[in-house]
């Protein structure tokens, strides 16, 4: 294992008292620490991990709101701003789309989850998306429709 050494701002009172507690209790304030962060790491990696899961419930509104969206949409521009109206937004990921929420540009999930996939739409709208990069495998995508 790895160890690193890090720095960290502290109320001198708070620190006088919290080396104080240790000492009565016999304990090493730096291996206090280092344990609780090492606890606090593991705790936040389990937390991030749900709420990286999306919550079933939001997936069934964005599921009407991108079938909206479709329903108004004959291009990528048309889809654009259907979703925008909804506060929406698809950003290029991987080998995808991830649609994101459009004022905060924090990712909700991948567009696949939500609605058609990313080739499904080349084909829809018969074109890649213009912010995205890969457009071979949009190309790929449009002419086994063809």
């Amino acid at each position: 294992m790895t160890k690193a050494l890090a720095e960290f701002e502290c109320d001198a009172t708070k620190w006088s008292r919290f080396v104080e507690t240790c000492a009565r209790r016999g304990e090493d304030p730096a291996a206090l620490l280092s344990d609780f962060v090492r606890l606090k790491l593991k705790n936040w990696d389990h937390t991030a991990k749900r709420e990286l899961a999306t919550d079933e419930r939001l997936l069934v509104r964005l599921r009407l709101l991108v079938a909206e969206a479709l329903s108004e949409s004959q291009t990528w521009h048309d889809m654009a701003f259907a979703l925008d109206k909804r506060g929406l937004a698809f950003q290029p990921s991987g080998g995808g789309l991830v649609l994101i929420d459009a004022r905060t540009n924090r990712p909700l999930c991948k567009a696949s989850e939500v609605g058609p996939s990313y080739a499904r739409l080349v084909r829809r709208f018969a074109s890649p998306n213009p912010a995205y990069r890969k457009a071979g495998s949009a190309a790929a995508s449009i002419s086994r429709v063809a």
